[in-house]
């Protein structure tokens, strides 16, 4: 089940049994043999990455997981979401379909949300859920700024709940592999790292037209907590990623999945960098805002550097070189290699994964979060870690705008006597949405 290969009398006919159903079916209700054996799980945001997410939890369904309500600002995606759930199940469990949220985040009859909202939304999504008892599957970049990430883990803690942050390719074979030799000192002591992200897939030219808003999209919601704008196509669905008041361009894309395993194998999934610095380039006109080029680095404590580029050669992947004393191991979604074969072969090498690249990581990533739904243990890329990854992500952000050089404090999670830049750790909201 990849993607919605419904025709369009298959969609009439599932998208009208979708909204002819009133309501969820509990997951006591949905168990094959007792009470609790089923998980039901509820969506918001079903385009783009929520409809990957909706086919690895369906494909899962051996595990016990259900889906059984989908929400989205835009009508006809949330519609046809359920109708591609219906199918699947063969029937029309998939009972709630719904524009708003707390539909979904406060309803007791679901026992997790997996959010793929654009970044914006991530928090507050979130945060609702946990706080009524939901454990959560987010989307990365976990959070739209570094104040976000640390109301969200403190909130997790509070309320004992799961959460999984969408950096998939820690549940890729290769990627674990990598992380797993360097923590243990395979390239022995580390010197630099060299993370390449992909250019801008998008554009828009020097002008654009407000346009017409389009049936059965709430505007104003997908707006929510981000300042007012006039409407336009290019604003919305994939495009907004390259409009910082709704992300953070490819620095936060496609950066969080590699420093993701950078922090990782330096073993600072609890903390970060010291200092960071860079420059990059920014749209002079047009829509977007977000950075067209991208190159800032940052230092930790024990004189490690991370540089994270925009890459030059077309390709629309991530990459990763890692640089020690004994050589250096080069990994991304398509290859492994290194500068010594023997450094591959490492207890006989990565593990073997079913299925190839981001299928076989995205379904093992969701297998985890249910794994540890069931026993309650921490994920493999608990909030707190997608937090610290994100925060290198916003730090790389912010010091391409201030365009100086940053001290951070990895522990007090603020800038070392730089007022201006501990400003731009949060966001101002809209109202009426405030982060607590």
């Amino acid at each position: 089940m990849n993607g919605l290969n419904l025709n369009r009398r298959e969609f009439i006919k599932f998208s009208t049994l979708a909204a002819g159903a009133a309501t969820i079916l509990p997951s006591h209700v949905l168990g094959a043999n007792a009470p609790g054996q089923q998980l039901a799980f509820g969506f918001v945001g079903t385009g783009g990455m929520g409809i990957s997410n909706i086919d690895r939890v369906l494909r899962l369904k051996d595990k016990g997981a259900r889906i059984t309500a989908v929400c989205d600002v835009d009508k006809f995606i949330r519609e046809r979401a359920a109708a591609h759930i219906n199918k699947f199940y063969g029937d029309t469990s998939c009972g709630l379909v719904s524009g708003d949220f707390r539909d979904l985040t406060r309803n007791p009859k679901l026992d997790a949300i997996v959010v793929s909202t654009p970044d914006h939304w991530h928090a507050l999504v979130a945060l609702d859920a946990i706080r009524h008892g939901k454990d959560v599957y987010c989307e990365k970049p976990l959070t739209h700024s570094i104040r976000e990430g640390q109301v969200l883990v403190a909130a997790l803690r509070q309320h004992n709940r799961v959460g999984q942050t969408g950096t998939m390719q820690r549940s890729d074979a290769s990627f674990r592999y990598v992380a797993n030799a360097i923590a243990q000192g395979a390239l022995g002591k580390l010197d630099h790292i060299d993370i390449l992200i992909p250019a801008n897939n998008k554009y828009v030219g020097a002008t654009w037209a407000p346009a017409p808003v389009p049936d059965g999209l709430d505007y104003d919601f997908w707006l929510g907590p981000a300042p007012f704008a006039p409407y336009t196509p290019q604003r919305t669905h994939y495009q907004f990623r390259y409009v910082m008041d709704y992300a953070g361009g490819q620095t936060t894309n496609w950066g969080a999945h590699y420093i993701d395993i950078a922090q990782w194998a330096l073993g600072k999934d609890d903390s970060g960098p010291v200092a960071v610095d860079g420059s990059g380039e920014f749209p002079t006109t047009g829509l977007f805002t977000a950075p067209t080029r991208v190159d800032f680095t940052a230092t930790y404590a024990d004189g490690v550097k991370l540089r994270v580029k925009t890459r030059t050669d077309g390709i629309y992947d991530g990459n990763i070189i890692f640089y020690g004393a004994k050589g250096w191991i080069d990994v991304s979604r398509s290859k492994l290699k290194a500068s010594d074969e023997a450094l591959l072969t490492i207890g006989g090498g990565p593990a073997k994964q079913k299925g190839k690249g981001s299928d076989a990581s995205g379904i093992a990533h969701m297998t985890n979060f249910i794994d540890c739904i069931r026993s309650r243990e921490r994920c493999v890329a608990d909030l707190a870690i997608g937090h610290r990854t994100t925060t290198v992500c916003n730090l790389g952000n912010i010091v391409l705008q201030l365009r100086r050089r940053l001290q951070w404090d990895p522990v007090k999670e603020a800038f070392i006597g730089d007022e201006q830049a501990n400003r731009m750790k949060e966001r101002a909201y809209r109202a009426p949405w405030a982060l607590v």
